[in-house]
């Protein structure tokens, strides 16, 4: 399991595991929502929806090879 550190707009820190992100909304200021599974209110990061789309793009996991488990 891999989370991301984002800032929210408070100025705290926040860790995010991106297998629980519903959906991404930008909104004015350099700022985004990120929705969660379980969790009615979003929270606000400040961070451009580009930027944090690419950085949880990059941290989910990659599935391992199918042919590797038929190897071994």
């Amino acid at each position: 399991m891999k989370f991301i550190e984002f800032t929210d707009r408070a100025g705290a820190p926040v860790l995010i595991n991106a297998a629980g992100v519903l959906y991404l909304r930008g909104t004015e200021g350099e700022r985004t929502e990120i929705t969660f599974a379980g969790r009615s209110e979003p929270l606000v990061v400040a961070a451009p929806l580009d930027e944090v789309a690419r950085t949880l793009e990059d941290a989910t996991p990659i599935p391992p090879d199918p042919t590797l488990a038929l190897v071994s």
